[in-house]
C-alpha cells in the first residue's frame, strides 16, 4: 500500500517541527549541547501531543553519526533506522503488551550487550503506566544505576498510575495540549503542501474536535479529505462528524431568551431526527454557553469569528452572567438523568423546555430567598403575569412560610433557667446523647455528682483524676450538646474532689490494733502471734 496517512507522513523529525512544546525542546537541546544527558526521562501528557515523536527526535540527536547534535541530519544510517523504527540501538517497547516481571528481566539481560554502532542504547517504553507493580519494582535498581550509555525514555498518558519511586528516578516533562491556533496553522501548511483547499472555518472545526492533539487533527483531516477530495467546506466537515451548525445553537438560545417552548421542541426534533448523538449535542451546547459567558464578561473566544460574536452579543442583551451560569450548571446536572433514562429524547425535551421558563423559575427562587430573610410574606407576594405560575408561587410561598414558622416555634427555648430538678428529669436523655458521641466520657460523667447550678452554669464533682482530665478535654463538646438539648447557653465545669485517706500508724501496738481492727486483735490472741516491728 503506497499511501501513507498524514499523521505518519508529517510526523515531526526535528526539534523545530515540534508544536507547542518549546519548554521541553529547549531543555533537551541544552542537555545535548552541554553534555548533561540524564539516565531516565518521563514524558507525560494527553494523546497526540508529541511524546513518542520527541523521544525519537531526542534519540536521533544523541545517536546521529554527525552528533550528538540538537539538529540531527536525518540522512545517516542511524537516523534513518530510528525514523523507520528498526534501529538495534533504539528499542521501542509497548508497555501495554510487556507488563510482566519476565519482560523486564529480558530487557535487563539485553542491557549487558553494548551498542552496535551508536553512542547510546536507548529504550523508549510507550504507555509505561501499564506495567505491573512487580515489573516496576524489578526495574528500580536498573533505572537508578543503568549500564554506561543506556538511556530510558518513558511515555505515558496517565502518570498518576506510575509508582513514586520510578518517577523520582526520572526527569519528568509534562507536555501541553496543543492550542487550536497552532493546530490550524499546521493544518494550513500541510494542506498547502498537499494542494488541497480547505475552508478556514473547517480547519477550526477539526482543530476544536481534536481536543489539543495534533495526531487526532491529522487523522480527522485525512477522513474529510477522503470525503471531499481536494476541496473541503465547513458544511462537509460538519456532515462527516455530525457537528451541529452554530446557527442552530443561535436559534436554541433565541428560543430560551424569548421564552418560546414550541420553537425549542421543533428545533430539538430536527436535531434528533438527523441522528445526532444526544450527549455530543449537550456537550456542544455547553461549549456554546461557555462562549456566551466569555463574551458577556468581555473576553473573545478564539474559535468564533467576528460575525458569530456579533450575533451572540446582540442575543445576550437581556441575559446576565448569572443566568448563563445557571443554564450551564443545570445542563451539567441533567446529563446524569439522560444517561440513566430509557427514553432520553423525552428527558432532553423537558430539560430544554424548562430552560425557556428560566425567568419564571428565577422569580420563584427570588421570592423564596426573600421569604427566608423575612422580606416577603404571603400577603405581599409580587404579582406574576402568568395566573398558573402566580398560584404556584402563592402556594409554595405559603408552605415555606409555614415551615419557617414551625422552625421558629420548634427552636423556642422551653426553659429560661435550669435547676437540679430539671437536670435530673432530662439526665437519661442527655446521657444517651453523650454516650452516642463520646462513650468513654459518658462513663465518667455518669459517676459525677451535681455540686451546684447557678445562672445555667453547672458544676459537677468527680473523685477520679483520670476522669477529670477526660471530662475537661470534652468540656466544650458537652456544653454544646447540653445547650442544644435545652435551647439555652449552658456552661459546664468539673471539680476534682480529693478523698481523705486514713493515716497509717507506724509500728502499731496491740492496743492500737484493738482500736483499729478488733477482729485482727482477737486472731492474734487465739493464735499467740507475735507483733514484729
Amino acid at each position: 500500500m503506497s499511501y501513507i496517512v498524514l499523521a505518519r507522513k508529517y510526523r515531526p523529525q526535528k526539534f523545530s517541527e515540534v508544536y507547542a512544546q518549546d519548554h521541553i525542546v529547549q531543555i533537551l537541546k541544552n542537555a545535548i549541547e552541554y553534555e548533561r544527558i540524564g539516565q531516565a526521562y518521563l514524558f507525560t501528557g494527553s494523546r497526540g501531543v508529541g511524546k513518542t515523536s520527541l523521544a525519537r527526535i531526542f534519540a536521533k540527536s544523541l545517536n546521529c553519526e554527525r552528533g550528538p547534535s540538537d539538529n540531527p541530519c536525518n540522512v545517516c544510517t542511524n537516523c534513518t533506522e530510528i525514523t523507520s523504527g528498526i534501529s538495534p540501538d533504539v528499542i521501542e517497547i509497548d508497555g501495554a503488551s510487556n507488563t510482566s516481571v519476565d519482560d523486564i528481566r529480558d530487557l535487563q539481560k539485553e542491557l549487558m550487550y553494548s551498542t552496535s554502532r551508536s553512542k547510546y542504547k536507548i529504550y523508549i517504553i510507550d504507555e509505561v503506566h501499564m506495567l505491573s507493580k512487580n515489573a516496576f519494582n524489578a526495574l528500580l535498581k536498573t533505572l537508578e544505576e543503568p549500564p554506561k550509555n543506556v538511556i530510558f525514555i518513558f511515555a505515558t498518558t496517565e502518570p498518576h498510575k506510575i509508582i513514586a519511586t520510578i518517577i523520582s528516578r526520572c526527569q519528568r516533562f509534562d507536555f501541553k495540549r496543543i492550542p487550536i491556533e497552532a493546530i490550524v496553522a499546521n493544518l494550513k501548511d500541510l494542506c498547502s503542501k498537499e494542494k488541497i483547499y480547505v475552508e478556514e472555518e473547517a480547519l477550526y472545526i477539526i482543530a476544536k474536535k481534536a481536543d489539543g492533539g495534533m495526531r487526532d487533527a491529522l487523522s480527522l483531516l485525512d477522513q474529510v479529505i477522503s470525503y471531499g477530495n481536494d476541496k473541503i467546506s465547513a458544511n462537509q466537515v460538519r456532515s462527516v462528524f455530525g457537528i451541529i451548525h452554530a446557527d442552530v445553537y443561535h436559534k436554541i438560545m433565541s428560543a430560551i431568551t424569548s421564552h418560546n417552548p414550541a420553537i425549542m421542541i421543533n428545533m430539538l426534533n430536527e436535531i434528533l431526527d438527523k441522528g445526532t448523538d444526544i450527549h455530543e449535542f449537550i456537550n456542544s451546547f455547553l461549549d456554546y454557553l461557555r462562549n456566551c459567558l466569555l463574551i458577556k464578561i468581555g473576553l473573545l473566544p478564539n474559535d468564533l469569528n467576528s460575525s458569530q460574536i456579533d450575533i451572540i452579543k446582540e442575543m445576550l442583551v437581556n441575559v446576565n452572567q448569572d443566568e448563563l451560569i445557571y443554564m450551564m450548571s443545570y445542563l451539567i446536572d441533567s446529563k446524569n438523568q439522560i444517561k440513566m433514562s430509557h427514553n432520553a429524547s423525552i428527558i432532553i425535551e423537558m430539560i430544554f423546555v424548562k430552560l425557556t421558563k428560566l425567568s419564571e423559575m428565577k422569580s420563584l427562587n427570588d421570592i423564596l430567598e426573600k421569604l427566608s430573610e423575612g422580606i416577603v410574606s404571603v400577603s405581599n407576594i409580587p404579582q406574576v403575569s402568568n395566573p398558573i405560575q402566580s398560584q404556584i408561587i402563592h402556594e409554595q410561598t405559603k408552605t415555606v412560610q409555614e415551615k419557617f414558622m414551625n422552625i421558629a416555634t420548634t427552636n423556642k427555648p422551653a426553659f429560661t433557667n435550669i435547676n437540679e430538678e430539671i437536670l435530673k428529669q432530662h439526665w437519661e436523655g442527655l446521657m444517651h446523647k453523650v454516650t452516642q458521641e463520646y462513650a468513654i466520657t459518658a462513663s465518667f460523667l455518669q459517676n459525677c455528682t451535681i455540686k451546684t447550678i447557678h445562672d445555667n452554669h453547672i458544676y459537677f464533682n468527680t473523685n477520679s483524676s483520670i476522669g477529670h482530665k477526660k471530662l475537661i478535654s470534652h468540656k466544650h463538646n458537652l456544653e454544646e450538646l447540653f445547650s442544644k438539648h435545652f435551647s439555652l447557653r449552658i456552661l459546664i465545669d468539673f471539680v476534682l474532689i480529693e478523698i481523705e485517706k486514713p493515716e497509717t500508724i507506724k509500728n502499731p501496738t496491740f492496743q492500737d490494733i484493738q482500736k483499729e481492727s478488733p477482729n485482727l486483735a482477737k486472731f492474734i490472741e487465739l493464735t499467740d502471734s507475735i507483733i514484729q516491728s
